[in-house]
């Protein structure tokens, strides 16, 4: 069987090159083009503030129709070069967030940041080692660990088997620098700063400031959606949001949801609040999650607000199912 017939082969069985090298990329010829996912259309970038944009997702969840398209990946234009945070859920995504950035500025990408380990925030990361292999890839050290021990090939699959296949092609690719929090830096005209404020979506989130134009890339610390919430912490959750409402800014940029000000923040912190503390409380009760569900729901930040984001509906009784296992670790 000569490579071509055995490629095809492993492909329609169903067989990932997932544990290649990404020092190697799966298609480093023309032939090994023919066995990847299709480009993903152009997303335009919006802009946000002077430097920050944002390139929306094409959906709420990843699909076959938005090819795991379902976060909003971001870029930020210095004088010195382009930071990028966050690089979708593929190689594919992560060349046409190349594309976009190649329409605003001809400056090269410097740094790329990934805010956790979820899948849609890293697999992007290929197409920029692609463009160039000495690309600093950054991100918390818990993201890296987490990645190592199992999570890289799970979110690989994720995304396969949501996709029906369209992110092949995709290369396993790592962080390579690690942000543990509180670093500030500046490139050019533009200075940044990293807040790690504990565990909150996941252990790894970090959030990017940028100081200049008041505005902050938050990860999936905050969102409007109600989606996975296992890998996170309520009171953390509370704890992180309440510190960055003190602070001074005029732009939050969600991976999630559209931009906006300081209001996403509030809400984002009610939203944890009327969860975790209903649920503090009907516990003491000794009422089930079932039973917590419809008087949750009742309450009037969830009626008039979170009732209206995507997901809320298929995934509210698992925040609180959460939410109570959160309740009792702090029992003890």
């Amino acid at each position: 069987m000569n490579r071509r017939d055995f490629f095809k082969s492993a492909f329609s069985m169903g067989v990932g090159l997932v544990g290649a090298s990404a020092l190697k990329p799966l298609y480093a010829n023309d032939e090994m083009k023919e066995f990847r996912g299709p480009d993903v259309p152009d997303v335009d970038a919006i802009k946000v503030s002077e430097r920050c944009y944002s390139i929306p997702a094409m959906g709420p969840h990843p699909t076959p129709e938005n090819f795991g398209m379902f976060s909003n990946p971001g870029f930020i234009v210095t004088s010195e070069g382009v930071v990028v945070v966050d690089t979708g859920s593929s190689v594919q995504i992560g060349e046409m967030i190349l594309r976009q950035i190649k329409k605003v500025t001809d400056k090269p990408v410097v740094k790329v940041i990934n805010t956790h380990f979820h899948g849609d925030h890293w697999l992007g990361n290929h197409a920029f080692v692609e463009a160039n292999p000495n690309v600093e890839i950054l991100s918390h050290q818990d993201c890296i660990t987490t990645l190592k021990n199992g999570a890289d090939k799970f979110w690989f699959d994720f995304m396969q088997s949501n996709t029906n296949n369209k992110i092949t092609g995709t290369v396993i690719t790592l962080p390579n620098k690690t942000f543990a929090g509180g670093e500030e830096f500046t490139l050019g005209d533009t200075t940044f700063k990293i807040h790690h404020f504990g565990k909150v979506h996941t252990s790894s989130d970090i959030a990017v400031e940028v100081k200049n134009d008041k505005t902050i890339f938050m990860g999936d610390m905050v969102m409007r959606r109600v989606a996975n919430m296992e890998d996170g912490s309520y009171l953390g959750s509370i704890k992180a949001l309440d510190a960055v409402s003190k602070m001074d800014l005029k732009n939050i940029i969600p991976m999630h949801g559209t931009p906006d000000d300081m209001k996403l923040i509030l809400e984002g912190k009610e939203f944890m609040e009327t969860i975790y503390n209903n649920v503090a409380e009907l516990y003491d009760e000794g009422l089930s999650d079932f039973e917590m569900k419809p008087i949750i729901s009742e309450k009037p930040f969830m009626q008039n607000v979170a009732s209206k984001w995507p997901g809320y509906d298929s995934a509210i009784g698992k925040f609180i199912v959460v939410a109570i296992k959160e309740v009792e670790q702090n029992m003890f």
